[in-house]
């Protein structure tokens, strides 16, 4: 009995996967999102191989070091990698209380939908991008001295921890999903796994510590040792087991508790906005829909903690102070608003659209007043990163040219998704909604457009003229998308009404589901 109910909820997660993947294959949008989805996995082997190509010079440096063995380096880095992995995984990857809605509906229990999507996503490829720095760093330099044995326990313990991240993701995402006070846990977590760093004073001292620290692993699994493994593999079924039980609470706390809502005692009409006209009107839209609503108020908080984190970071620490660590986290700061805001524009409008379409041009004013206030609400980063300035760390230059670089270019890039989008974003839902459970590849390659392209093209510009100069280009590049933005919304206005009975019908199925 207890072994057929095992088999009868093996094949159910099966099914829930297979219907995972047919369910992209049926979407309206399967032709323009396979075409997209070649484009990601283009950009996704690229990236496999520079992860191969830093593997080499990685592996030169290991066979060249006296003081660490092959196996200890790679284990000594593990920890950077995880780190790093963890934080980029907020740009793709959903938790599973984040799809698992339309399965509550099913005579299933909760936790076999759970079950069903933590295996997805254990089992997901984009877990094995990392074996394209291991494995050739692994043949290179461990095979021939350590032999198979050890270059296999090394890879099965490289592997199992980054599954294990996959789920300590999970877990952080959720919990920072229903309150940002949970941002502590990882903080509090990194702080703890990189203290060496900064408990011994100095710098140097400190990262040895460390490296001395995780080099141990490698160490043990150098005399062959199945301690390390055993112990990653415990790690892996206790952030499993953990992760289950959260979404499992979360889910149903939300499917099935009963909130009270408060009155709103005081109503802000923002009147200072009304001698704007109808921009006026739908400029005060914004304001209430993103103060009042749930998700977006949380969307905006959780970019602003982003910023101020970050901030804090490059002012307290020498670590960011290369260019090429100049350049990326002062133009992320820059974006970072927008890449999660700007990326799902028209996805609030979802809830209401067939009313906004009742008078002309109500979208192009909804497109103006969405411009204009992302791009007051650039005031932030920007003041929040003059400390960096003052303390002589970045220049003022440099700081003004990244902020109208990212109210031109990066805003124009951003804002063509109104076209594309066609998904209701729930206003006051968070967990349960499956926004995005379709995978929306042009959202992914926009994302990948404005953070990669200002980075190589700082970097080019700067490889070739001087830094002034460079700023100067990047400057010159926003200003002429500010001063066009009149023409390029009334592109994107006309082309989004020349598929608006397709991007209504959209809005509409994505509310009723």
């Amino acid at each position: 009995m207890h072994m057929n109910y095992r088999i009868k909820r093996f094949d159910a997660i099966r099914i829930l996967l297979k219907h995972r993947r047919m369910a992209e294959r049926r979407s309206l949008d399967f032709g323009k999102n396979k075409a997209a989805k070649v484009v990601v996995f283009i950009s996704m082997a690229l990236m496999a191989v520079y992860l191969m190509a830093a593997s080499v010079i990685f592996a030169l440096i290991a066979n060249d070091s006296r003081t660490f063995t092959a196996t200890e380096i790679l284990c000594a880095t593990l920890p950077f990698i995880l780190t790093f992995d963890f934080f980029v995984r907020f740009l793709a990857q959903q938790t599973p209380s984040q799809i698992v809605k339309p399965y509550t509906l099913l005579p299933l229990p909760t936790a076999v939908g759970i079950d069903a999507f933590i295996t997805s996503s254990l089992i997901n490829w984009g877990n094995a991008l990392w074996l394209a720095l291991i494995i050739p760093y692994i043949i290179m330099s461990v095979v021939f001295s350590y032999g198979a044995l050890v270059s296999i326990n090394l890879i099965l313990f490289s592997y199992i921890l980054i599954l294990a991240n996959s789920q300590w993701y999970s877990i952080a995402r959720t919990l920072i999903n229903s309150n940002l006070l949970w941002w502590a846990l990882p903080i509090g977590y990194y702080a703890l796994a990189f203290s060496p760093l900064y408990i011994y004073g100095d710098a140097v001292i400190g990262f040895d510590k460390l490296v001395y620290f995780y080099a141990n692993a490698g160490t043990a699994i150098d005399r062959h040792s199945l301690l390390p493994l055993l112990l990653a593999m415990a790690i892996l079924a206790a952030t499993i087991a953990v992760n289950r039980k959260i979404q499992i609470t979360f889910v149903k706390d939300e499917l099935f508790k009963t909130k009270t809502v408060k009155e709103i005692k005081t109503v802000r009409n923002y009147g200072f906005l009304e001698k704007y006209g109808k921009l006026g009107s739908f400029l005060q839209l914004e304001i209430k829909l993103t103060l009042r609503n749930k998700v977006p108020k949380k969307a905006l908080l959780f970019d602003s903690v982003g910023v101020v984190f970050i901030s804090a970071i490059i002012i307290t620490s020498d670590i960011y102070d290369s260019q090429g660590m100049t350049n990326f986290w002062g133009l992320y700061n820059f974006i970072l608003y927008g890449s999660t805001i700007l990326v799902k524009v028209m996805g609030y409008e979802g809830n209401y659209i067939d009313g906004l379409m009742t008078r002309r041009e109500n979208i192009l004013n909804i497109l103006k007043a969405k411009y204009y206030l992302m791009s007051a609400l650039l005031i932030v980063p920007f003041l929040l990163m003059l400390p960096v300035v003052i303390s002589g760390k970045w220049s003022l230059f440099m700081l003004v040219s990244y902020a109208i670089f990212t109210m031109g270019f990066q805003y124009f890039v951003l804002l063509q998704m109104a076209v594309y989008n066609k998904q209701t974003i729930p206003l006051n839902q968070k967990l349960t909604n499956n926004n995005g459970a379709d995978n929306n590849y042009i959202q992914m390659i926009l994302m990948g457009v404005i953070f990669i392209v200002p980075n190589v093209m700082c970097a080019v510009l700067q490889s070739v003229f001087s830094d002034n100069v460079s700023y100067s280009v990047m400057l010159t590049i926003g200003m002429v998308f500010i001063a066009t933005h009149n023409l390029w919304l009334k592109n994107i206005y006309k082309r989004l009404m020349k598929r608006k009975y397709i991007n209504m019908d959209g809005f509409r199925t994505s509310r009723q589901s």
